[in-house]
């Protein structure tokens, strides 16, 4: 896996259109040494990211030069050069700059450390996959061992391109030493009971639900019809749906129509009132002030761009 290739899926270029999308992001690392270390630039952009994804891998990223925003389930963290960012493989984010940053961004799978059978092997992915209570996924770079952290990745970064006689070791015992930091890091706070198999199936179960959304975002999509597709009760669907997303069913839901009627406003001769039957709105008022609320301009003006 290139550098380029991870680019391409996690800093897509933005377009004005496009509203909150929640995907999986399907690159596979090598089985035999499941590893990728990169730099990459992050163009700047305004505004909240509309594309967020989770993927099967841990990741750690060093902001190497500017400032930006990192969004995390539901929560919003302000970056600047120093800072790290560390996601375990089901954590949901997407990210904007608000000047151009420098990233060095670090990928691996569990499978690296521990096949699940050794419990010190497992110790060290603790910080990824059982989040204490005073976790976060920012790490200041004011903290003790950050700048240790980060000379450790880019040592790391020199071992993965210029790959040397025994470089994988090599590699592999500085990803131990980035994660005992971690450890070290994260010791403090009680354990959360929640454990990362029922996390994971839980978000395997909410793809289902966007699944759906997306396919019938024009027709009244119900609380209990998106629970009963994720497995879950009413109340604790929407509930894991608002900390997953930062936003209740409903607000998805508009997004997507909105999204879609942007869509066949710049794309197809649709009038504006076939355009808001089209995606599901049974309101005219209703879908110029939804429609104004997400794109900054009304319908009609959108239209006239085009």
């Amino acid at each position: 896996m290139t550098g380029s290739l991870l680019y391409c899926i996690l800093g897509k270029k933005r377009q004005e259109t496009t509203t909150l999308q929640i995907q999986k992001d399907e690159i596979r690392l090598d089985r035999n040494f499941p590893f990728a270390i990169f730099r990459y630039e992050a163009p700047r952009a305004e505004g909240e990211p509309e594309n967020y994804h989770w993927h099967e891998f841990m990741e750690v990223t060093c902001i190497l030069s500017g400032k930006g925003r990192y969004y995390v389930n539901g929560h919003t963290y302000q970056v600047e050069a120093g800072d790290m960012i560390i996601f375990n493989n089901i954590d949901v984010h997407g990210w904007t700059a608000a000047e151009q940053m420098e990233l060095l961004v670090m990928t691996f799978a569990t499978e690296l450390i521990s096949d699940g059978t050794q419990t010190l092997e497992y110790d060290y992915l603790l910080p990824f996959l059982e989040r204490g209570s005073n976790f976060q996924n920012k790490i200041d770079r004011t903290e003790e061992y950050t700048p240790v952290m980060t000379r450790i990745m880019e040592e790391t970064f020199a071992e993965y391109q210029e790959q040397s006689v025994g470089f994988r070791l090599m590699i592999k015992a500085n990803v131990l030493r980035l994660l005992t930091i971690l450890m070290r890091h994260y010791q403090k706070g009680e354990l959360q009971k929640e454990s990362l198999s029922v996390r994971k199936k839980q978000m395997k179960r909410l793809e289902k639900a966007f699944t759906y959304i997306k396919e019938n975002y024009d027709k009244k999509v119900t609380l209990e019809e998106a629970a009963t597709l994720a497995y879950m009760s009413p109340n604790y669907f929407s509930a894991y749906f608002k900390k997953v997303t930062g936003k209740n069913l409903r607000e998805y839901v508009v997004e997507q129509r909105v999204k879609k009627a942007a869509e066949l406003l710049q794309n197809s001769s649709l009038s504006l009132q076939e355009v808001e039957q089209e995606c599901g709105f049974t309101n005219t008022s209703n879908f110029y002030r939804l429609f104004k609320k997400h794109m900054g301009i009304s319908p009609g003006e959108m239209r006239k761009k085009v």
